[in-house]
């Protein structure tokens, strides 16, 4: 069997993470209302790393490499997953948020929050702050997140891969016995 590129891996790999990813956006989204549909949105998040580490120890027993490829390819993973949770959040604040985001952050705690964070900010200046936020600058946001999240995901995921076992060791050190 032939070794696939590193895109072609990533790619393939990103698929389900990406998913994943943007499931739980959209549970962390629609779980300001319903809290357990939230943690289901946390869930999501870790159960994706646990998947990753799995299609990197499957990876790397059938193509044995280095744990750099390793650590390269679960990065690339990452970075690709991240681009398929973009282009979900764009479609989700384009057409099914309707500015719940944005009223969500004009109520009294984040204002609260807002002004213990930046207290030389006047109120009504804060408010048209949050009021002038477009998609595109909400997207932008999202995307550099995504990216300065690839990282550490990818770390969590191949940190634990190890070298397969060769086979024939085992055999050797059991005849030894």
């Amino acid at each position: 069997m032939d070794r696939p590129t590193l895109m072609n891996a990533a790619g393939w790999m990103a698929l389900p993470i990406g998913f994943m990813w943007s499931a739980s956006f959209l549970c962390t989204m629609y779980g300001t209302d319903h809290p357990f549909v939230s943690i289901l949105g946390t869930a999501l998040g870790f159960i994706s790393i646990y998947m990753l580490y799995k299609q990197l120890t499957n990876y790397r027993r059938l193509f044995p490499s280095s744990w750099l490829h390793i650590l390269h390819l679960s990065f690339v993973t990452c970075l690709l997953a991240g681009l398929l949770t973009d282009a979900a959040q764009y479609i989700y604040f384009l057409y099914l948020d309707n500015g719940r985001l944005i009223s969500s952050l004009q109520r009294e705690e984040y204002i609260q929050l807002y002004q213990q964070m930046m207290p030389q900010m006047n109120i009504d200046e804060l408010q048209q702050m949050i009021n002038n936020i477009s998609t595109r600058d909400i997207v932008i946001q999202m995307v550099i997140y995504n990216v300065l999240l690839a990282l550490p995901a990818s770390l969590f995921a191949a940190l634990p891969v190890r070298a397969p076992r060769s086979s024939s060791g085992g055999e050797t050190n059991s005849n030894k016995q």
